[in-house]
């Protein structure tokens, strides 16, 4: 309880501290203690603080100097909402099905009103249909919404929505609106104060805040209908069928998985009716269903069920037999339905895992053939992950080092990628350069603190003032950004 508690208050202090600055307060000098006469309840004082601070809240989100101050707010509260996510234990780490997801994301984006904004995407493995919106564009899809479309415009319809939200602004007008909950704060306090027994007036006055925060997350239904009306302009403008997002609608007010979306996310008989009536009479030469949100669903599927899904079409088919076959390390089982499937189709899904199954069987030359198919094509990291990692199980390390560090070099990869070079870079006993791409990867996580410490102990590793002296300036960065987001 304590521990949720000062989670809660830490965020009101940070919400509160852009108008507290501007109007000149110092929080330190204030003495709160002299002020308020509940030496003996901590958390009352501070809620009574609170409530009589809210009403220069609006005045400073209206002053413009306020604006780079909600940017370093939002950038803060991204950052704890991804400490949040990581903590969970349930992103999914796979780094084709987390690409899968994040470049569908972002080439939604494209078409958006803010196509310059920052997203992240992230899939969480769990059966609910749900899916959220945090500060910062990071934006969380449960397997369960996945694994219950049945096409990608569906998917696209979802992601579409929450896209929307993040360039309407919508978590940012809700939190504005906060000074006209503030009754509801006071009310709690007061519940908490009447009420003798000290445990349960602390659950009353955290329950009341919690309750207030939730608020500012749920959207309400003038949200969901502009949400609607962007998400669906995204759609079309990304070819994708403008159908899906209301398919997906009829779907969700059925079932019994998706209670924590419509929670979230109210839907009335009117929202579904109106996005249906708005794509009505729509044609257009709309995208068919890319072969990786295929493989990316029956993977998923197998990973819940442990077993496959006869699928519709010989290329799907041929690929969930030999995706279970590889999984049941039968390789030359699995070596011959990727054949088969091969001989039908040059998907990059189908190359990624013919270079495994090569690798398996230990012919890393076919492996590498495979995966430089795609790398060549593409670029593509998912290649190049798998391509390090089959030089690394067959123990050529050097080679596995070269060929995800280029990539890493100059663009921002995945957690898993950062994660096997660091573990390239310990078999090989490099263990500085191995802490800095923990590091990196830490950093993709929100856990600021923890990367500083990998760069610390990298820093005492290394011989060469280059790398030092570059190793010095990111911990230095790190920490700005940590004191930044502390006050």
């Amino acid at each position: 309880m304590n521990n949720y508690k000062n989670t809660i208050l830490h965020q009101f202090r940070n919400f509160l501290k852009a108008p507290l600055t501007l109007l000149g307060v110092d929080l330190k000098k204030l003495q709160l203690n002299k002020i308020c006469h509940f030496a003996n309840y901590p958390y009352l004082r501070k809620g009574l603080f609170l409530l009589f601070l809210m009403p220069f809240v609006s005045f400073a989100l209206s002053v413009p100097e306020v604006q780079l101050i909600e940017t370093i707010d939002e950038k803060r509260q991204g950052n704890e909402f991804l400490q949040l996510i990581w903590n969970t234990s349930k992103v999914v780490e796979d780094v084709e099905i987390s690409l899968y997801l994040n470049n569908l994301g972002k080439e939604l984006v494209k078409h958006s009103t803010s196509p310059n904004k920052h997203f992240e995407f992230f899939f969480l493995r769990d059966p609910s249909i749900n899916a959220f919106t945090g500060s910062y564009g990071y934006i969380g899809v449960y397997t369960g919404m996945l694994l219950s479309s049945e096409s990608e415009s569906e998917l696209a319809g979802v992601l579409s929505h929450e896209i929307a939200h993040v360039t309407q602004n919508h978590l940012l007008r809700s939190s504005k609106k906060s000074k006209k909950r503030s009754y509801l704060i006071a009310a709690g306090v007061l519940a908490a104060v009447l009420v003798d027994n000290k445990k349960a007036s602390e659950a009353i006055f955290t329950s009341t805040i919690a309750g207030t925060l939730q608020s500012n997350i749920n959207f309400t239904r003038e949200n969901e209908w502009e949400a609607d009306r962007i998400g669906t302009n995204i759609l079309i403008s990304s070819a994708f069928d403008p159908r899906g997002m209301a398919d997906f609608f009829n779907k969700l007010k059925d079932s019994k998985n998706a209670k924590e979306f419509l929670r979230s996310h109210p839907l009335s008989v009117n929202r579904i009716s109106d996005s249906t009536q708005r794509v009505e009479g729509l044609t257009g030469d709309y995208r068919q269903d890319s072969f990786t949100y295929k493989t990316v669903k029956a993977r998923l599927y197998y990973a819940k069920n442990q077993h496959i899904k006869i699928e519709k079409g010989k290329e799907i088919r041929y690929y969930m037999q030999a995706y279970q076959a590889f999984k049941k390390q039968s390789y030359q089982q699995a070596k011959r339905y990727i054949d088969k499937l091969l001989a039908l189709n040059n998907d990059k899904s189908s190359y990624i895992l013919a270079g495994r199954i090569a690798s398996k069987l230990g012919d890393i030359k076919s492996a590498q053939q495979y995966f430089n198919k795609n790398t060549i094509m593409k670029n593509d990291e998912a290649s190049m992950y798998y391509a390090a990692k089959a030089y690394m199980d067959n123990k050529q390390l050097q080679l596995a080092a070269s060929t995800l560090k280029p990539f890493l070099r100059v663009n921002q990869g995945r957690y898993a990628s950062y994660q096997l070079l660091s573990m390239i870079y310990l078999r090989q006993g490099n263990f500085g350069r191995a802490h800095i791409q923990s590091a990196k990867g830490l950093i993709l996580q929100g856990k600021l603190k923890q990367a500083i410490g990998h760069y610390q102990r990298a820093k005492t590793l290394t011989n060469s003032q280059d790398l030092y002296d570059v190793i010095n300036v990111k911990i230095n960065a790190l920490k700005r950004t940590v004191k930044l987001y502390r006050h």
